[in-house]
């Protein structure tokens, strides 16, 4: 993913695919090559409308199966600079499909494998949540793994 930032736009681009999220829309433009269906997240970070705040955990349902563990950043560790590598071990289950990652209670990205990076993260305490949705892009199960870590 390769981002950047300029007033209220935020450009990235994942595998062939530009992404520019303009006052909390979304907009895509296919670059030639770029794949259909849910491809372009595989182990990629995708930009979320700012206002997606962290459903509460009543809204979970059944974990079926799926499970995910955060194993970078470890808990307490403190990281320098503004991105984070992101690793996890991730069981779909029966229904499972990508991992939404939350920072703060905000939508930070969504990742169909197990590692990304989390950009553009002010110094400070921050709560990493990571939870297993399915392919509808808004249940999410009832497997869960959460840390804090700290970035100057």
């Amino acid at each position: 993913m390769v981002n950047s930032q300029v007033g209220n736009f935020r450009v990235g681009i994942v595998t062939g695919m530009a992404i520019v999220v303009v006052v909390g829309a979304i907009f895509t433009a296919a670059a030639a090559g770029a794949q259909g269906g849910h491809g372009h997240m595989k182990g990629k970070e995708m930009p979320m409308k700012n206002s997606e705040k962290l459903p509460p955990r009543s809204t979970l349902k059944p974990a079926q199966g799926a499970s995910v563990k955060i194993t970078s950043p470890k808990p307490g560790q403190v990281i320098k600079g503004n991105a984070v590598a992101l690793e996890f071990q991730m069981n779909k289950g029966k229904v499972g499909e990508h991992i939404h990652a939350y920072v703060d209670g905000e939508m930070a990205g969504m990742f169909k494998g197990t590692k990304g990076t989390l950009n553009g993260l002010k110094p400070g305490q921050h709560t990493l949540e990571l939870r297993i949705a399915t392919s509808d892009h808004k249940t999410e199960l009832d497997a869960t793994d959460e840390i804090t870590f700290t970035t100057k």
